[in-house]
């Protein structure tokens, strides 16, 4: 996926999503932004801005004050919280979190949110049944492949950007000043 094709509303809900779950950080986006920047002779403001950030929460400010200004969209809640969801089992695929902290994370994310087609009874319900079962392998495979079936539109589509963003990740940490070998 060519990331400059990105650069419109649809997809920076895309990357707020990525930013809020922490599926990526400034060390995936600055890479990716100062490429923008350096081929394009008026880079849009937001990713200027974007830049040069660190912090998490300016970050995704910085994200979520774009995708909110004139000319505006319509959004669409619910698919947004179900790339939210996306993005956390991205993040258990990754082995960033254990199956247990994605069933859990996703619960409380959706018991606060409750615009994702699963209610949080199920998560924690998935949670439940793992927990009751030692945290059998099998068990988190089977539901593993439930929770994929469900959100695999959701996880398809964020997946490649996601890949994408860890080639820029791979970037930022080869850069020459950063290396002390």
């Amino acid at each position: 996926m060519r990331m400059k094709e990105i650069l419109n509303k649809k997809s920076a809900c895309k990357i707020s999503n990525m930013l809020m779950s922490k599926l990526i950080w400034y060390k995936h986006y600055q890479p990716f932004c100062d490429e923008i920047i350096e081929e394009q002779e008026k880079p849009p403001y937001w990713i200027i801005k974007l830049s040069v950030v660190k912090f998490q929460p300016t970050a995704i400010e910085i994200v979520n004050k774009y995708i909110h200004s004139e000319p505006f969209i319509e959004l669409d809640y619910e698919y947004m919280g179900n790339q939210y969801i996306a993005c956390l089992y991205l993040k258990y695929i990754s082995r960033e979190i254990s199956w247990a902290s994605f069933l859990f994370s996703s619960g409380q994310y959706v018991d606060s949110y409750q615009s994702v087609k699963e209610h949080c009874e199920y998560f924690y319900g998935l949670l439940t049944k793992y927990e009751d079962s030692d945290f059998n392998t099998d068990v988190e495979h089977k539901q593993k492949r439930e929770v994929y079936n469900k959100f695999s539109n959701e996880i398809d589509e964020i997946n490649p950007i996601y890949k994408s963003f860890k080639e820029y990740y791979n970037k930022y940490l080869h850069r020459k000043d950063i290396n002390t070998d």
